[in-house]
């Protein structure tokens, strides 16, 4: 028994036996349950407000109800998200999760219950519609191993459709075109005449040329 345990072969073997057992879970222990939308049409409208609540079970596949080493991942599309995270064991409330920005982590040691007792993820988050986008996703969880490694197949998402704005065609209205000026009517022009004192003068001296002609 001794000479087995000094073989550093066999030692070397159970050491990454261990290590793999711990890093690397075979399938997700949790299942997003129930969601809800407020508001609840579609597609979203962007840059208005949105929440998103959902219930996330854990679901035990070994000794207890969550592997200690791994975590929980929560992340978010939303701008400007506000997040209420708790965990609740058995209906009670049990640990109240701080969040900044658009992710959230759940230590996997606040998960680790007896098999016994029913252990589930209360999340909400409430931010902004992104705008240029046809969908965003509003919750994603996924389980990280104790190296940081998401485990494969357990990314569960929550997306819903982007409403893509209408950009209407700008009817160009015609300038109105402005009035020719009006041409100025021309003053009717007189024909200068004789004056009536010239016209008088002009006969009195015909008259005397008369006069003296036939005098002489």
């Amino acid at each position: 028994m001794r000479q087995i345990v000094k073989n550093p072969f066999v030692l070397c073997s159970a050491v990454i036996l261990v290590i793999m057992a711990l890093v690397v879970p075979v399938t997700a222990t949790f299942q997003i349950q129930q969601s809800e939308l407020n508001p609840s049409k579609m597609p979203l409208e962007p840059k208005t407000q949105q929440s998103v609540t959902a219930i996330i079970a854990i679901i035990p596949q070994g000794v207890t109800t969550f592997i200690v080493g791994n975590q929980l991942q929560l992340t978010t599309g939303l701008t400007a998200p506000q997040w209420d995270v708790q965990v609740m064991v058995n209906g009670i409330p049990a640990a109240v999760i701080p969040a900044k920005g658009n992710t959230a982590f759940i230590n996997g040691f606040l998960l680790s219950y007896p098999t016994s007792d029913d252990v589930t993820v209360s999340a909400s988050v409430t931010g902004i519609v992104p705008s240029g986008v046809s969908s965003v996703n509003l919750l994603e969880v996924v389980q990280q191993n104790n190296a940081g490694v998401t485990v494969p197949g357990s990314t569960q998402t929550i997306s819903a459709p982007v409403a893509v704005p209408t950009t209407g065609v700008l009817t160009t209205l015609p300038t109105p075109s402005s009035p020719a000026p009006a041409m100025a009517t021309p003053a009717p022009t007189s024909t200068p005449g004789l004056s009536p004192v010239v016209l008088i003068g002009v006969l009195i001296v015909s008259a005397l040329v008369t006069w003296k002609l036939k005098k002489e």
